[in-house]
């Protein structure tokens, strides 16, 4: 029997309609300021400072000094902690084939010389941040955003761990090297590295604008988490070169990130989305836009945990069940 054309419309939108539910059901957004999530920036220049509610979220590295130099002055290095509340997540019985981590400009001073290396010159050579996840058996993933400090922040050696020598503006992170060296348990996982976007004709990058990494060892982690019934995950960032690189933009990038407390955007009403066009209207398309949670606990532009899962076949066969039960019905 020849289905009526109006049915075959209305099963198509049906179908369709179910196809795409399915498909935003299957990605996965986590923002810091879900359940137990958290943000904060730590800084070995002021170990025992917690900037828990700081309103921005920065990683910097200066070293002015040479290494085991006790007055090391200006010398800096702080890192990213990253705390997402993956409670309720059973391990899925198809895990997550992607995962990413999303963090949003809070600045302006973001302009090519602050990215690119053109000092040497070699505009190609971009810095960026190196990403590492904390194992998920380590005490210190019960950190507090409220409490953690250089000191106490886990994934950092004490000064006489082979993980740190605690001088400041250099890094002290535990975690075996691709060589072997570094401790036999090192806490940390290294995950990968991401760079900082290209300007393209742009004066800056904008305020709101999203640096987005992603790696085959952050699903991983992130699997390996979810499979051993975890509620959080801690993912930690700085920033990729060190402290001694001859560029001058390079050292102390300041207010970098937008963390779960700005609440409000800054406004940017100098970006220039193309400085070839005189005509162009100025403004980031996210100026002054609100960060506030939502019910759910998600903020637009907080740090996110993004997972996009396979869509397990058993779903996908009960869709096709449903459309072939309407068409039968439809037939009787």
């Amino acid at each position: 029997m020849k289905l009526h054309r109006g049915f075959r419309a209305c099963l198509a939108l049906v179908a369709c309609g179910a196809i795409a539910s399915y498909a935003n059901a299957a990605t996965i957004k986590i923002a810091t300021s879900k359940g137990i999530g958290a943000d904060a920036e730590v800084r070995d220049h002021q170990p025992t400072t917690n900037f828990g509610s700081s309103t921005e979220l920065a990683t910097r590295i200066v070293d002015n000094f040479p290494v085991g130099n006790t007055s090391d002055g200006s010398d800096r290095f702080s890192a990213m902690y990253l705390k997402f509340d993956i409670t309720g997540l059973a391990a899925p019985a198809t895990p997550s084939n992607s995962t990413s981590v999303r963090l949003t400009f809070r600045n302006t001073n973001l302009t090519a010389n602050r990215i690119s290396d053109t000092a040497t010159p070699n505009p190609a050579l971009r810095t960026g941040l190196a990403f590492y996840g904390l194992d998920r058996d380590d005490p210190g993933n019960s950190w507090a955003e409220n409490t953690i400090t250089y000191l106490n922040a886990p994934g950092l050696g004490s000064p006489t761990s082979p993980g740190g020598d605690f001088n400041n503006g250099t890094k002290d992170y535990d975690f075996v090297d691709p060589d072997g060296s570094g401790p036999l348990h090192a806490p940390l996982t290294p995950l990968g590295v991401a760079l900082f976007p290209t300007l393209g004709t742009q004066n800056h990058l904008a305020v709101g604008e999203e640096l987005l990494f992603s790696s085959a060892a952050l699903n991983a982690f992130v699997n390996q988490s979810l499979a051993a019934g975890k509620t959080s995950v801690t993912i930690i960032a700085g920033i990729l070169h060190d402290g001694k690189v001859p560029i001058n933009d390079w050292k102390n990038f300041n207010y970098l990130f937008n963390p779960k407390e700005m609440l409000t955007l800054n406004t940017d009403s100098a970006y220039d989305a193309d400085t070839t066009d005189p005509n162009n209207t100025l403004g980031s398309p996210w100026s002054a836009a609100s960060n506030a949670a939502d019910a759910n606990g998600f903020s637009p532009f907080s740090p996110q945990l993004i997972m996009d899962r396979v869509p397990e076949p058993s779903s996908l066969a009960l869709l096709g069940l449903g459309v072939a039960a309407l068409v039968a019905r439809r037939r009787r």
